[in-house]
């Protein structure tokens, strides 16, 4: 199962019980499942530590909402 890198594209996820906006790092062509990160809540904290992106996790399918379903078709799909 090989991970299709990904940029550019932001889903919106339900993640630790928020809706946050995410950015999509890889996707699987198999499962249509996303790889995220996404910035932390207190960004000046973190550029301190030299975090930029500090979550990531895997999302499923039935998981995640493209913000823009069209340009996330075209780069997952082609």
């Amino acid at each position: 199962m090989r991970w299709k890198a990904i940029s550019g594209q932001l889903v919106v996820a339900n993640l630790d019980g928020k809706v946050r906006r995410v950015f999509v790092t890889a996707w699987n062509p198999f499962t249509s499942a996303v790889k995220v990160a996404w910035p932390p809540e207190n960004k000046a904290s973190a550029s301190r530590r030299g975090f930029s992106l500090i979550g990531q996790t895997e999302i499923a399918e039935a998981n995640y909402e493209p913000l823009d379903p069209d340009a996330f078709r075209a780069a997952t799909r082609g």
